[in-house]
């Protein structure tokens, strides 16, 4: 727990990576739960191995579906990781297990974020998110603000 007000400051750019599934019908569970338990090898994966590039995530259930968000070094380093064995051999399956399946959605966004366009605030928080991916700086009097976070 970091007591006290954090920030990340925006002095790197960060490749923002949402991944997720919407169960369009939650009684076909034998539909929608093998597609849902693709995903745990390639974030033990990512978790092993930080020279990967992916710096930390976050895993978070929704309503109806689950969305993991991914903080990565760089979007190269993500595209990297696409073509490596174990997210590949996972991708088939779940790209198998998805195909005439109407019982889930899936989806996928990312966004290239350069220095200085993103902020955050972290209060009386364990480390998250962003927070979790870079190094905390406790809040000050030039930080205080959103608009003195993204100033260049």
């Amino acid at each position: 727990m970091n007591q006290g007000r954090y920030t990340v400051l925006p002095t790197e750019p960060v490749t923002v990576f949402l991944i997720g599934l919407h169960i369009n019908k939650w009684y076909k569970i034998h539909q929608w739960l093998p597609v849902l338990l693709a995903m745990p090898p390639m974030l033990s994966e990512l978790s092993k191995d930080k020279s990967l590039g992916c710096l930390s995530f976050e895993m978070l259930f929704k309503y109806r579906g689950v969305m993991v968000v991914q903080y990565w070094e760089t979007n190269d380093q993500l595209l990297s990781y696409a073509k490596m064995p174990v997210h590949l051999k996972a991708w088939r399956k779940f790209s198998k297990k998805l195909k005439n399946n109407e019982a889930v959605g899936f989806y996928h966004e990312t966004y290239n974020v350069d220095t200085h366009q993103y902020e955050n605030i972290y209060i009386n928080m364990p480390d998250f998110g962003l927070g979790q991916a870079r190094s905390l700086s406790q809040v000050n009097k030039h930080s205080n603000t959103a608009k003195q976070r993204l100033r260049k």
